[in-house]
């Protein structure tokens, strides 16, 4: 499995990340109702049973894959919010320790189970995700300290070709175009293909306000997993799968003992009412019941199952009332923990974001002169900002186009400015990738029929997640010739647009009076393009200025009397000679014309000193 180098404690963090999901999943399904039944019978809230389940997954795995190592113990110690199977560093892997954890892993997934059956009821894709957070934590683990990742892929596909027809509505080659590019993607990260909006979860009825805020943070955090985009999905063709994919992938028709848990409780119910569980599951609840929280002890394991008996013998000892307040309890303490850690990585990731975007205005500021462009930028920024303010208060918000319009002539930092943009924007949430695609004309329109659109569907592609930068576009609007093919590139652009709106900006840049007269050639460019952000040529002083940065950023120094000549030799070029300068590109031409002029006075010295080298003298300004 090619994947991305991550070091251990990035791996642990994106696990964390994972697990978190997983804990809100399971906290739907309590507050919609849904592990009532199970909590009935195994005595613990879906989080105790979910830390449980992680941690014998994650140590079959590593006995799988032929050595549990110390990093990996202190990952299966580290990741769950508890530590039920009382693991640490110092762990032994004995062969007690071995039967609990195979034991508790081949239970029935009830947590898959009751996940299916939460999207059967409410026509929502719970399942899929669930499933996609386990094998990235599986991957996170097989990835420490560069661990053995191909045999960590067998027991991961034997995994999923046991849980994977949980998911309902997926094909045999579908399980397989997933799975192949999950084990093959160079980034852990979720695989599930992008579905409608989850639908609104009705019936749900809230006992207290407190619960109800509870239920909104679950059914936020659904909504930001389902809108996370994926990449390799989009892109991989099915022929590219290897036929044993497809031909290994097979959704059992027949289900494991013990599967359908949920009619196992109905069945089993006796006349009273009382549930009767068979004696493996029931030792299993009482071990998940009688665990204790993160073990502080250094070696002493707890047993991994205590005896059905035991735990009859304690139940008698408590009411039911007592017994449900603790586990609601746990559930709640359970519920507060992850909520305070997801807030912690949020906070920490919008102050990383707020301090990229804050280093990228400081490099747009240090730029010489667009002091109005400066500004625009800043403007839109903050609005960006309040908008996203608004939409965490559930406040109206009008719709924003971020495709923007820069006139002005070649040479004043549009693309500069547009590279910048890009960053921001990704950093704003805005764009996933933040990369600049720069094209103009030629790049778009093909000479004969029918290539145009292809050609501009693969920039667009290269674009998607970033900015695509069209210079002197409005050479694809000319009316004075007839079947043109820019017009059938504007039109496919226009499509495109919309396409992709949610992950791709397109920058249209030109001299002023053309660039409005492009717009003004298709009736989608003028609804799309409503910000105009105008770049004026450079003074002579700020081209000297310009100059000066150059020469600092290639470690050399303009004497005074040299920017002198510069700025004199600036100010006698005549009116039609500034047209063809091309602003800061002029300013380029003419700074490299001057290095070549000081090398050839240089050479003729036998040693010239480290001050002559970086020095660029009168005698080297000459054109």
């Amino acid at each position: 499995m090619a994947r991305m180098q991550y070091s251990n404690e990035q791996l642990i963090e994106i696990a964390r990340a994972h697990y978190e999901k997983l804990a809100l999943h399971c906290q739907t399904l309590e507050v919609s109702g849904f592990w009532e039944q199970a909590r009935q019978v195994m005595k613990q809230s879906g989080t105790e049973v979910l830390d449980v389940y992680i941690q014998s997954l994650l140590m079959q795995l590593g006995i799988y894959c032929g050595n549990v190592t110390k990093s990996q113990l202190v990952f299966i110690e580290d990741v769950p919010i508890t530590n039920p199977l009382g693991i640490g560093e110092e762990t032994e892997i004995e062969d007690g320790l071995v039967r609990d954890v195979d034991r508790a892993y081949r239970m029935p997934p009830i947590l898959i189970q009751l996940c299916s059956l939460y999207d059967k009821e409410r026509e929502d894709d719970m399942t899929g995700y669930f499933i996609d957070a386990l094998l990235n934590i599986m991957l996170c683990l097989s990835g420490l300290d560069g661990g053995n990742r191909d045999k960590a892929g067998e027991f991961i596909k034997e995994y999923y070709n046991k849980v994977s027809h949980y998911i309902d509505g997926k094909s045999t080659a579908e399980h397989a175009r997933y799975l192949y590019l999950k084990l093959n993607d160079d980034a852990i990260q979720c695989n599930i293909e992008k579905k409608a909006p989850v639908r609104e979860k009705e019936g749900l009825q809230k006992e207290s306000r407190q619960e109800e805020e509870e239920s909104v943070i679950l059914k936020e955090d659904r909504q930001a997993e389902e809108d996370e985009s994926l990449q390799s999905w989009e892109e991989v063709d099915e022929e590219e799968i290897p036929q044993d994919w497809v031909e290994w992938v097979e959704c059992d028709e027949e289900e494991e003992p013990g599967q359908a848990i949920l009619e196992e409780i109905d069945e089993t119910s006796s006349d009273n009412g009382e549930i009767e569980v068979c004696e493996e599951q029931e030792a299993a609840c009482a071990d998940l019941d009688g665990q204790d929280k993160k073990s502080t002890s250094d070696g002493d394991m707890p047993a991994a199952v205590q005896s059905a008996e035991a735990e009859k013998e304690i139940q008698q000892e408590r009411t039911e009332e007592e017994i449900e307040a603790e586990l609601a309890a746990q559930a709640k303490a359970q519920f507060l923990i992850v909520k305070k850690r997801i807030q912690e990585r949020e906070f920490a990731e919008e102050r990383a974001h707020e301090e990229k975007i804050r280093e990228l205005m400081e490099e747009l500021n240090s730029l010489v002169g667009l002091e109005n462009v400066k500004q625009e930028i800043q403007s839109l920024i903050n609005l960006i900002k309040i908008r996203k303010m608004r939409r965490k208060m559930q406040l109206p918000e009008m719709e924003m186009s971020y495709h923007m319009v820069f006139t002005g002539s070649p040479g004043t930092g549009k693309t500069t400015v547009a590279r910048l943009v890009a960053k921001i924007y990704k950093e704003l949430g805005i764009l996933s990738e933040g990369n600049l695609v720069e094209t103009d004309r030629s790049g778009l329109v093909a000479g004969y029929v029918g290539q145009t659109a292809l050609k501009v569907h693969e920039i667009v592609e290269q674009a998607i997640g970033g900015i695509l930068f069209i210079d002197e576009a409005y050479s694809l609007a000319n009316p004075e010739i007839q079947n043109d093919f820019g017009t059938e590139a504007v039109d496919t652009l226009v499509k495109l647009m919309e396409d992709h709106r949610d992950n791709l900006v397109i920058i249209v840049a030109g001299y002023t009076e053309e660039m409005q007269s492009f717009l003004k050639s298709n009736t989608g460019l003028i609804s799309r393009f409503n910000k105009f952000i105008d770049f004026p040529d450079y003074s002579r002083e700020e081209l000297v200025s310009i100059m000066n940065v150059m020469a600092k950023n290639a470690g050399l120094q303009i004497e005074e009397e040299a920017k002198r000549q510069v700025l004199l030799m600036l100010e006698h070029k005549k009116q039609e000679e500034w047209k063809d300068f091309g602003n800061a590109r002029g300013i380029r031409n003419l700074f490299e014309r001057f290095i070549m002029n000081q090398a050839n006075r240089l050479v003729m010295l036998q040693e010239p000193t480290r001050e002559e080298l970086i020095t660029i003298r009168p005698e080297d300004v000459a054109v």
